[in-house]
């Protein structure tokens, strides 16, 4: 516990609009590391029936939005909307769906969610700490409105451009689309220029280029702080045994690869398969933990293991410490938590060089790809089969810069300072 929070019980509560995927549960764990730190540390979501386990805070409700209580007044509206100068949730994200031919993750910078700058919660917090928050922050009022520092942890590229989530050369906006991400980011630089104290907190080194060059957050102070890992939760278990326990092979070379969406094209696992199948190894299998169908899986000569979506997370650090290696393979990570999680249990990583690979991958713990394609992943997995791996040395890594501990004293030093402005 910090000499600080022995003084003074820091209030700060935690603002994120989910409470699964992957940047509910950094958020989570990161309340649950404050607390232990001794900072009264809660959380308030959008979604949910009832708060996680040994979480405290709130589900906040929707704006009771008059119109949507009274016909003659919602006819009002739906001529109001006709007009280019109005704009509401429903217009945007109709607008959304008529021109996304793609299937992108999109979203708009408003919310009927106008009410939680003004939420007890918000009210009682010393600082307000934003996490991933589309369909919850509405940017043109919670901004002016919240008169305490605010600190964003940006989880993903979608609060530093228009309409996005993902956003690079592998991911360009599309051009039926341009129009409306301009749009959006006017909105979203006009929201937050309205804050009275905005500080970001960047996890990769390219996420803290990423925030200098954008005309949405460029201007504000930024400090990167990584993910954190629960190497408690997270450790070796014996392999043979793992793999006995989980039906793997006991003498092939077992790949693991988890993703939310296995069918997520940035994620890469068509372009893993097609690289395994470029490797000479005499026996291999492919393990895949996440949601997927049955379209997203080409035919193998060799064994794919599809798991479906795994929330025991013993069992996760069971299937890491079975593994030979594991894949993090996509066009675009912000920082990406399951490496680090492979590597707290001993287990090397292949990596193509997305966002966090630079911050992550050393020659002692993995490799990172020259490339993105399948090539350049066969020539990676290629040379981590010619290496040998020390898994002690890969856990003491993760457990000198990553525990969450440390995470939790980093923002502890960032809430200070600005506290003391």
């Amino acid at each position: 516990m910090t000499e600080l929070s022995q003084i003074v019980r820091m209030k700060v509560l935690h603002i994120n609009t989910l409470q699964t995927g992957g940047a509910a549960w950094c958020a989570i764990r990161i309340n649950k590391a404050l607390a232990h730190e001794g900072i009264d540390s809660r959380m308030l979501f959008a979604e949910g029936n009832e708060m996680p386990e040994g979480v405290q805070g709130a589900i906040a409700e929707r704006d009771n939005i008059i119109w949507n209580r009274n016909w003659r007044l919602k006819k009002i509206r739906n001529q109001l909307a006709k007009f280019s100068w109005y704009m509401d949730t429903e217009k945007m994200q109709k607008q959304l769906d008529t021109a996304n031919k793609q299937h992108l993750y999109l979203h708009h910078p408003l919310s009927d969610y106008k009410n939680i700058a003004h939420h007890p919660l918000v009210e009682w917090a010393d600082i307000i700490h934003l996490h991933w928050v589309p369909d919850f922050v509405d940017y043109p009022t919670f901004f002016r409105e919240v008169k305490k520092p605010i600190v964003w942890t940006l989880h993903d590229k979608y609060p530093a451009v228009g309409l996005m989530h993902y956003s690079s050369k592998f991911h360009p906006v599309p051009d039926d689309l341009k129009g409306l991400d301009l749009e959006y980011r006017k909105i979203k630089r006009e929201g937050v220029s309205n804050a009275n104290s905005l500080n970001l907190v960047a996890i990769s080194e390219l996420m803290v280029e990423e925030c200098g060059n954008s005309d949405v957050l460029g201007g504000f102070p930024v400090t990167l702080i990584h993910n954190g890992v629960d190497t408690t939760v997270f450790r070796p278990y014996n392999k043979q045994d793992s793999r006995r326990e989980l039906g793997l092979f006991s003498d092939a070379k077992v790949f693991l690869f988890s993703a939310y969406g296995l069918h997520d094209k940035n994620k890469g696992l068509e372009r893993i398969i097609k690289a395994l199948e470029r490797v000479d190894c005499l026996k291999k299998e492919l393990v895949c933990i996440g949601g997927f169908s049955s379209e997203s899986i080409s035919e193998t000569s060799f064994p794919v293991i599809l798991t479906g979506m795994i929330s025991n997370q013993k069992k996760i650090a069971e299937y890491y410490s079975s593994a030979d290696y594991f894949f993090q393979c996509s066009y675009e990570e912000t920082f990406a938590q399951t490496p680090i999680e492979a590597m707290a249990c001993g287990t090397p990583v292949i990596s193509t060089p997305c966002s966090g690979a630079i911050d992550l991958i050393r020659p002692f713990n993995g490799v990172i790809c020259k490339g993105f394609d399948s090539d350049a992943i066969a020539t990676g997995i290629n040379e981590v089969l010619n290496n040998q791996y020390n898994s002690e040395e890969i856990r003491q890594y993760i457990i000198d810069n990553f525990r969450y501990d440390k995470i939790a004293q980093q923002y502890i030093s960032l809430y200070e300072s600005i506290l003391s402005k």
